[in-house]
């Protein structure tokens, strides 16, 4: 400030801010109270104090951020540099930090990359193949990820990687599904949604952000190959947790011949009862712990035959139930991957992740 030729100076960091506040007193209506470490401070008198507060907030909180997490906030240099002669540099500031902040709640929602920033978003309807209904939500999209939250109670999420992506194409609208837009996979998965207001733009956005993911998919078609065969490990995983092990299914089928008298055409009977039969010779098996971790094993089997299997399932109430009862040991691995986010992160990265693992292990 300068008042009756005395000019006073006052510089405080954002990093040094414990707390601000914003109040109204009788002597001074709209009031932002600073606090720090060691004192206090208080500004009146603002043309705009909603506007100014926010700012402030968004500034304070970058600034810690940038403490907790350098790395990250090192990544994102999208802020532009403001001329000082700007006569808008306050609301450009403004408009940057806002997007900043949206494209860090996305990347939080969906658990992405730091480094993906939001292109925008838009209302839409999803169709539900498991519940056949169309649900009320947001589809939002981004250099390399189209993803979708509901709206209301039918709580559903989706996350698809543009590297995942095989054929984006629109739909004959109808009264009963305007403005469609289909969206198919590797894994042969189709998502369908509607209800969306500039189709066109959509699509054509998606399909700028496909031509630049192209090159980056040819380039690690190598691990996305290894990442196929391990899917369809997994897939091929469930007969073997149902069915018991080959010799124990050999000698059962063994004991079979002998429970069973076949007299020409008629029908066989047992002369056994049931549990002495079928009673299973493995004291394993008589495992609490195993039987419970056979059951969970189970419950996701069902929920991959419902909602898809893999980065681009359907994500419900029902998976959040299945994750708090607990997630079994062989799909422990599986399920960390693509529910932490971390596929998206290994998938960005190609081999830095296993040289991490060779390094670790003394390679």
């Amino acid at each position: 400030s300068f008042l009756m030729g005395r000019e006073a100076k006052l510089v405080i960091r954002w990093v040094d801010i414990t707390q601000l506040e914003k109040s109204a007193t009788l002597l001074l209506p709209d009031v932002i109270k600073v606090s720090t470490r060691s004192s206090e401070h208080f500004f009146s008198v603002f043309l705009n104090i909603n506007e100014t507060f926010k700012l402030m907030e968004q500034l304070a909180n970058i600034a810690m951020r940038q403490l907790l997490d350098n790395e990250g906030f090192e990544q994102d240099r999208s802020l532009p540099k403001l001329k000082k002669k700007s006569p808008k540099k306050v609301s450009a500031l403004k408009r940057d930090l806002d997007a900043r902040a949206k494209s860090e709640r996305y990347r939080a929602l969906f658990r992405l990359p730091k480094d993906e920033k939001l292109d925008g978003h838009t209302d839409c309807t999803l169709w539900t193949p498991f519940n056949k209904m169309h649900i009320l939500g947001q589809m939002f999209v981004s250099t390399n990820y189209i993803c979708f939250t509901s709206k209301g109670e039918n709580v559903c999420s989706l996350i698809i990687p543009l590297r995942e992506v095989t054929i984006v194409e629109k739909a004959d609208s109808s009264s009963v599904l305007p403005s469609p837009l289909s969206i198919s996979t590797r894994n042969r998965m189709t998502f369908l949604f509607a209800n969306l207001k500039d189709r066109d733009f959509l699509v054509q956005r998606i399909s700028d952000f496909l031509q630049q993911t192209t090159s980056k998919i040819y380039s690690d078609k190598e691990f996305a190959g290894s990442y196929n065969s391990s899917d369809d490990e997994v897939c091929s995983r469930p007969s073997s947790l149902v069915s018991s092990s080959p010799q124990r299914s050999t000698s059962s089928d063994a004991d079979g011949e002998r429970q069973f008298n076949l007299n020409g055409n008629s029908v066989p009977t047992a002369t056994q009862t049931l549990m002495t039969m079928y009673r299973r010779r493995s004291p394993e098996e008589f495992n609490p712990k195993l039987a419970k971790e056979f059951l969970k094993e189970q419950a996701w089997k069902i929920h991959f035959a419902e909602y898809g299997q893999g980065i681009c399932m359907y994500r419900t109430e029902k998976t959040r139930e299945l994750v708090l009862k607990g997630i079994p040991e062989s799909m422990r691995g599986e399920l960390w991957l693509l529910l932490s986010g971390a596929i998206n992160e290994k998938a960005t990265h190609p081999g830095y992740y296993e040289d991490l693992v060779e390094k670790s292990m003394g390679k």
